[in-house]
């Protein structure tokens, strides 16, 4: 059986690696001091032009699968991947997509959607779900191992950034909800909820 030369995929975790290192210095107020009220649009795009690079480098090696896929499975993991992208849609209704992308500048506020009711991050956990539901390929295994390891670890240092701004009220809705597998069912209740985000309105005045 043919294999990927190992220092390919060394190169492929090494590109992951810097653009999840370039990502996180340059997350926060980093860009504001260049770019202004556009500084979220430049991270946006300079994210977008990191990526390329990993991904230029798979497309550059062969795909070789882990293992032959059975036909039952391969539908079970398309069915999930649909799901999945139709959950990231719904999320949708509860961001502001011009201010994420940059495109209007706008002041945050903390406040818990439904899905953040089950989980700190529900993008990051819609990601995890899509790419270890796409075909496992050597090359697409250490992609999904360094995003995911890219995930755990931003997700920490986004939740510090919060902490700084919402000391209190983040730190509770920490233990209250687990940041990125909703294990514990729905466990922020409505009225938790409003205490939660009056708590953050006054931290922020």
């Amino acid at each position: 059986m043919n294999h990927n030369d190992p220092l390919q995929l060394l190169i492929l975790a090494a590109s992951w690696l810097l653009f999840g290192v370039t990502h996180s210095l340059l997350a926060g107020t980093t860009l504001e001091r260049i770019f202004g009220n556009y500084s979220r649009l430049a991270f946006n795009c300079l994210a977008i032009v990191m990526a390329v690079l990993p991904f230029a480098i798979s497309a550059r090696m062969p795909e070789i699968l882990l293992w032959n896929e059975p036909n039952w499975l391969h539908w079970i993991r398309h069915g999930i991947s649909v799901a999945t992208l139709l959950a990231f849609i719904h999320t949708l209704k509860f961001y502001s997509l011009p201010g994420f992308l940059g495109l209007k500048a706008e002041t945050w506020t903390l406040t818990f959607s439904p899905w953040h009711r089950w989980v700190r991050h529900p993008w990051y956990f819609l990601t995890l779900i899509l790419i270890w539901a796409h075909p496992m390929t050597e090359t697409w295994l250490v992609t999904a191992l360094c995003i995911t390891l890219y995930l755990a670890l931003g997700s920490r240092i986004e939740e510090k950034r919060i902490l700084r701004y919402h000391p209190n009220s983040y730190a509770h809705y920490c233990r209250i909800v687990p940041s990125l597998i909703p294990w514990r069912g729905c466990a922020l209740n409505e009225a938790a909820r409003i205490k939660l985000e009056s708590q953050a309105l006054n931290e922020s005045k």
